[in-house]
C-alpha cells in the first residue's frame, strides 16, 4: 500500500511538473511570438518606411522615364525623302518613326526590306537594323551576320521642318560590311519632312 501510495504522489508530482512545464512552455512561446511580433512591427515600420523612400525615388524615375518617352516621341511620325517627293507613295520613300517600335525600311523597291528599331541618342535619333522583312524576295544577302548592335543610319533635324537622314551601312562582327554597306543609301539617305 505504501508503494502505492508513493507512486500516486509520484505520479501526481510528475503531472504537476509537467503542466507547470507546459505552461512555462507556452508563456515562453507567447513571449517569443510576441517579441517577433513587435521585432518585425519595428522593422515593418524601418521597411515602410524605406518603401516609401523607394517608391518615392521610383516615382522619380518613372518621372524621368516618362518625360524621356515624350523627348523620345518628338520624332514620331511619318516623313517623306524630299529627293522623291513626286511619289505619291510611301513603300520606298518615307520613314514611320515611333520610339520604341519598329518599322519597316524600303533598301530597293520592290526587293528589299528591313525592320529597324528607331532610338533616341542625344538629338539624334539611331536607326538599328532589326532583321529582313517578310516582304524581302530571295537575295545573296547574309541577313543573320549583320549587326544589329550598331546604327546603320542617324536622323536628325537640320531646320524647323527639315531632317537629314545620314546612311552609315550594315557592319558584320563591327566591322563595315563593304559588300552591302550601299544598300539603303539610294531610297534613304537624303532630307525629310514631316508629312
Amino acid at each position: 500500500m505504501k508503494l502505492l501510495t508513493a507512486f500516486k504522489t509520484c505520479t501526481i508530482c510528475l503531472t504537476m511538473l509537467t503542466i507547470t512545464g507546459c505552461k512555462d512552455s507556452t508563456n515562453s512561446e507567447i513571449e517569443n511570438k510576441a517579441e517577433d511580433t513587435i521585432t518585425t512591427h519595428k522593422n515593418g515600420f524601418k521597411d515602410l518606411n524605406e518603401q516609401s523612400s523607394d517608391q518615392a525615388e521610383e516615382a522619380s524615375i518613372t518621372g524621368t522615364t516618362s518625360t524621356a518617352e515624350k523627348k523620345n516621341t518628338d520624332y514620331s511620325g511619318t516623313y517623306t525623302n524630299l529627293a522623291f517627293a513626286e511619289e505619291s507613295n510611301c513603300e520606298c520613300y518615307c520613314l514611320e518613326i515611333e520610339a520604341g517600335k519598329s518599322s519597316e525600311i524600303c533598301l530597293k523597291p520592290g526587293e528589299l526590306y528591313m525592320e529597324a528599331d528607331f532610338r533616341k541618342v542625344g538629338n539624334e535619333i539611331h536607326v538599328f537594323y532589326k532583321g529582313a522583312s517578310v516582304k524581302s524576295k530571295q537575295n545573296d544577302i547574309p541577313w543573320n551576320d549583320l549587326d544589329t548592335g550598331t546604327a546603320v543610319a542617324t536622323f536628325s533635324k537640320v531646320s524647323a521642318n527639315q531632317y537629314k537622314l545620314d546612311w552609315k551601312g550594315f557592319q558584320i562582327d563591327g566591322k563595315t560590311a563593304v559588300d552591302y554597306a550601299l544598300l539603303g543609301k539610294k531610297t534613304l539617305e537624303g532630307t525629310y519632312k514631316l508629312k
